[in-house]
Formats: C-alpha cells, structure tokens, sequence
C-alpha cells in the first residue's frame, strides 16, 4: 500500500533567512543534515526528520541539532511512530527509486538554476507503507548500513595515513 506523505507527515517549513533575529543564530545547516544522518548517536526526538529541499535529504534530527533553528531550506517532518519508522523514512526518501522518480518529475520543467522542492510537493510524494514491524527492520538496517560504511571509509583513510607515514618514514631513512 502506497500513501502521500502528506497524510502520514506534520511538516514545518524553517524559517526565511531574512526574518531570523542575531539571537537565532544556531542555523541548522547541510553540514548538520549529515551529520544527523552518519551521526552514530541515536536520534532523540524519534518522531522528528528534516527534509533538506535543496538536496532532496532527509536524516533523524540528533540530540545535538534539535533545538537549532532551520531555515526556508529545510522541512522539518513530524509523525507518529507507530505508523512511521523514522530510519524507514529517510530510507525511503533518500535511496528509493520510487522516490527518485517521484523528485525527478517533480523537478522537470523547472527553470530555476537551483531545483528545489516545496512542502507542497514534497506532501504530494508517495511512499510504500508497510507494518510498523517490516518498517523497523528495514530502518534499523538502513542505520547500520550508513554507520558500517562510514566506520570502513575512516578505516581507509587511516590505512591510507598509516601507510603515507610508513613511506615518509622510509624515505628519511
């Protein structure tokens, strides 16, 4: 069964940029996103993502970027966790090709230099929705894949420093 994220998801559009007070400079930013999103801390409002209209991604919001304030670039999702997996969401909205499709028609005919996409469309997006039980798991796999895959890339990089500083060391030899 398939349903419009607008019938499952709360959104809130983040504030414009130029109505932002000086004291509401903790901008919630794309660094931020990710970070969210590769973050190996759990999320700690389960029930809270963010869209990144910009870039099409959406990541849990963390402990650490939850009381930021977004901007008009972000959407900031709310729902009901027993009818949607938070990490179920964010799969299905940055890897699935359904989903894909759905932005990439969204954004045809559109002549701005920077594609972005409105609440409006982003609500009218269809996702599969299955039990809460077959969401979770893929969720929780979805986490594990991003955590795995970064902890392998930061392993390559010391790899990679290790063997430069073994070569140096030689070198000077």
């Amino acid at each position: 069964m398939e349903q419009y994220l607008g019938e499952l998801i709360e959104f809130t559009l983040g504030k414009n940029q130029t109505r932002i007070l000086d004291s509401e400079q903790n901008l919630y930013t794309p660094d931020d996103l990710e970070h969210d999103l590769h973050s190996i801390e759990q999320s700690v409002e389960e029930n809270d993502c963010v869209i990144n209209l910009i870039k099409s991604k959406a990541a849990p919001l963390s402990k650490k970027t939850k009381e930021k304030c977004l901007t008009s670039n972000f959407l900031k999702c709310s729902f009901d966790v027993n009818i949607l997996d938070p990490w179920f969401f964010c799969y299905q909205f940055n890897e699935s090709k359904i989903v894909e499709e759905q932005i990439s028609r969204l954004h045809q005919g559109n002549t701005l230099c920077v594609k972005k996409l409105t609440m409006r469309s982003v609500s009218e997006i269809k996702i599969p929705l299955y039990d809460i039980k077959k969401q979770r798991m893929i969720g929780k796999i979805y986490r594990q894949m991003i955590v795995h895959k970064d902890l392998m890339l930061r392993q390559t990089e010391n790899m990679e420093n290790l063997t430069l500083a073994i070569i140096k060391k030689i070198e000077e030899d």
